[in-house]
């Protein structure tokens, strides 16, 4: 109000209330009468000659008492027709309340004064009705072309410039975005709200829109000031959220979804190294992980087997998804007695289980591979369609993080490997490697160059040739063997061997021959768009 134009011109001085210049106006109205009771709603600029209190000290206690009671903003007195000076009383009950006041040292008609604080008033509501009608259209947008709460708080986080969260109804985390001031800013805040509310006080530097749903309370978002200040936009902005959430929710959600995906981006960012130890405890622990600091990691991936699955979709039969399957998943693990921390990212299951006092054995391993699977019969699936690898146990959360990857690779080679219930990713093999060059140009030519004749060829006779080269490589040379995985009379593997030989133009008894021969066929597993 102070800089507007026309109040600048009245030279305005500021006597009082310096530090509640902040005080926000909601109206101004000329007050003249020697009794203002009733004439105000709260929040007003007030605008006096003086000619109501006029001279008498009392008289003008009690008015500028009638004001504060009635919760006036602000105090602007004209000088000059009735006072010189602002008198005491009313400086003092103003400064009792901290209550601004303003002396104009020079005449002003105050019908201009309030029509420009009317009109910037009105221009300030109209501007916050227009960016949350913008900010509630980006929500429903999201909604309509299929997008979830991540996005939705995704969206609330960049326009509130603040970390955002989503809670139950009990008050634990479902997920959250925190934005540039980090993931431990914003859960360290989190948690001062949660503690705060616990001794029963008001949180400081938070905003929260209730969840509703079905006229109850789901849960709340929140919206945690730590570089930028919240204001009204930011109120309306998470109140937006909270109802584009709560549609979501409705109609694709559920809560065990969200808490999934969410732990998913952590494991996934742990195992691509992105996350400090300490802040992967405060994380893990924020996400319902109750395992840390009871025992050994052990870490496990799952891995959609069917190549359809494995080209960058994330569901496997019939369109069941590792989010849709994450709850049931969950719960079979639990009941190891085992704390699970288990999030689906990309077309891959990731799983943390604290081993507590148990050590890593066979039997835990195969105890595991049971329930998962059960779980998955359930749901018409099985270790045909799916890969589960389980790598070896760690004791930090980095070793952790980098255990996740190597057995994440494990997973997806071995979603070209023969049928298993697990497959032990405690060391890298071959297959990783090959896996993880699958659609490198230089394996591809290692494979047409090892191969390339039985590849060319494309009649049955070819691919004849190049059936009976694996089997006699996967028998590791052994003839007898591999007649028999044939179902052939070994003249007649004889002379398919030489026949491969005369092909290719090697000799099958050079090691060097056969070796780059079996990384060749094995490689071919790998290939983008190869059959297995």
């Amino acid at each position: 109000m102070l800089e507007l134009p026309v109040v600048r011109r009245a030279l305005p001085e500021v006597v009082v209330g310096d530090a509640a210049l902040d005080r926000q106006i909601r109206w101004a109205h000329v007050i003249e009468m020697p009794d203002p009771d009733d004439l105000l709603k709260g929040g007003e600029l007030v605008l006096t000659t003086g000619l109501g209190p006029a001279g008498d000290p009392v008289h003008q206690t009690a008015w500028t008492r009638s004001l504060v009671d009635q919760g006036v903003a602000a105090l602007a007195v004209e000088l000059g027709s009735t006072w010189r000076d602002v008198p005491p009383a009313v400086v003092a009950g103003c400064a009792r309340a901290g209550v601004p006041v303003i002396a104009f040292h020079r005449p002003v008609r105050f019908i201009e004064i309030t029509e420009a604080v009317h009109a910037a008033v009105i221009n300030a509501q109209y501007a916050l009705l227009a960016r949350g009608e913008e900010i509630h259209r980006r929500f429903t947008e999201l909604i309509l072309r299929g997008r979830g709460v991540p996005e939705i708080l995704a969206e609330l986080c960049a326009a509130v410039k603040s970390p955002v969260v989503l809670e139950d109804a009990g008050g634990s985390l479902v997920y959250y975005v925190s934005g540039p001031p980090g993931d431990d800013l914003a859960l360290s805040a989190w948690a001062d709200v949660h503690r705060a509310e616990a001794r029963g006080e008001t949180a400081e530097g938070v905003l929260c829109a209730d969840v509703r749903l079905l006229d109850s309370s789901w849960g709340r978002v929140m919206a945690l000031s730590l570089e930028h200040r919240l204001d009204d936009f930011d109120r309306v902005a998470i109140e937006r959220a909270a109802l584009a959430v709560a549609i979501d929710l409705l109609t694709q959600q559920h809560d065990e979804q969200l808490r999934a995906r969410s732990r998913g981006a952590f494991l996934s960012e742990l195992a691509d190294g992105r996350v400090e130890e300490a802040d992967a405890r405060r994380r893990a622990e924020a996400l319902g992980f109750p395992g840390t600091g009871r025992g050994a990691l052990l870490p496990l991936v799952a891995a959609w087997r069917r190549p359809a699955y494995t080209r960058g979709r994330s569901e496997g039969a019939d369109g069941i998804s590792w989010t849709r399957l994450s709850g049931d998943l969950r719960g079979a693990l639990a009941s190891t007695g085992l704390a699970v921390l288990l999030g689906p990212r990309d077309v891959d299951l990731l799983v943390l289980l604290a081993l507590g006092s148990r050590d890593y054995d066979e039997a835990l391993v195969e105890h595991v591979a049971h329930l998962f699977h059960g779980a998955l019969d359930r749901h018409g699936l099985g270790p045909a369609d799916a890969a589960l690898a389980v790598g070896g146990p760690a004791d930090t959360w980095a070793a952790a993080g980098q255990g996740l990857r190597r057995v994440r690779r494990s997973a997806g080679a071995a979603t070209a490997l023969d049928v298993r219930r697990w497959y032990d990713a405690r060391r890298p093999g071959v297959t990783d490697l090959l896996h993880e060059l699958r659609d490198t140009p230089e394996l591809e030519a290692f494979v047409a160059e090892q191969l390339g004749p039985l590849l060319g060829d494309g009649t049955p006779r070819g691919r004849v040739l190049l059936d009976t080269l694996e089997a006699y490589l996967a028998a590791g040379g052994r003839k007898a063997e591999a007649a028999r995985a044939l179902h052939l009379e070994r003249q007649s593997l004889y002379l398919r061997l030489r026949r491969i030989e005369e092909a290719l133009g090697v000799s099958l008894e050079d090691e060097d021959v056969v070796l780059g021969l079996h990384l060749a066929v094995r490689a071919r597993r790998f290939r983008r768009g190869a059959r297995t």
